[in-house]
């Protein structure tokens, strides 16, 4: 579904049922509150269906991170830009067994009341071929031991906000442009349940079985007036 579709979609219901039209700069920030809502829905099932594990796989970010860039033990995750984190996946670390081989296994992240337990443990010593780590703020990790390692961080990076980008014509009638506009990521098949959220976040409760109704209507041509503020 591209942007137009979307917010003509959004302005067609909320034309309907409250009487009104929203700027573009405002069906931005719906859209965005109804991605968001989708995301934080699915994304504690993830793992748990391929369905939802496909739904989420645009928004799935690797952070590599070597010894000049872990000083300290300490790995920053992207907090801002195109990469920024949101929810944490997994870490790998990547180590060097004495045979020269290349191995990664998964990192493990004790609870507060058992790191001093794995820090001394006698069992499993702790030490860069088997560290584990401990979050120390956003997108912030404290690899133990506290010495530069590399490995690859696997997250959720957060969904693009959308922008509906346009020029005005004769002051009041807007034309979009598509190639300078940022697109919903989302799969098509999850477009609809985002503009669904987006709407019921205005106290707008529509259903896919609507949505496809506006699809018909519009393929027939009956709504034809461009957006004008």
């Amino acid at each position: 579904m591209d942007l137009k579709e979307a917010y003509d979609l959004l302005n067609f219901w909320i034309n309907k049922e409250q009487g009104a039209f929203y700027r573009p700069e405002q069906l931005d920030l719906l859209a965005d509150r109804g991605q968001m809502s989708f995301y934080n829905d699915l994304q504690p099932k993830y793992g748990l269906s391929d369905r939802v594990n496909t739904s989420l796989s645009p928004f799935i970010a690797t952070y590599t991170y070597t010894n000049s860039t872990s000083l300290g033990g300490v790995i920053q995750l992207p907090l801002f830009g195109d990469d920024e984190y949101i929810d944490f996946i997994d870490a790998t670390p990547i180590i060097m067994d004495e045979t020269n081989t290349v191995r990664v296994r998964p990192m493990d992240f004790p609870n507060d009341d058992e790191r001093a337990y794995r820090a001394n443990s006698q069992i499993r010593p702790m030490s860069i071929t088997d560290p584990f780590g401990e979050w120390i703020g956003k997108g912030k990790i404290q690899l133990w031991p506290k010495v530069p390692q590399a490995g690859v961080v696997k997250y959720f990076r957060r969904p693009k906000k959308p922008f509906y980008s346009y020029t005005l014509v004769s002051g009041r009638v807007i034309v979009y442009d598509p190639n300078t506009s940022t697109q919903l990521e989302w799969l098509e098949r999850d477009q609809n349940i985002v503009m669904i959220l987006a709407l019921q976040s205005i106290g707008i409760n529509i259903s896919e079985a609507d949505i496809q109704q506006f699809a018909e209507t519009k393929n027939q041509q009956t709504i034809t007036s461009p957006i004008k503020i």
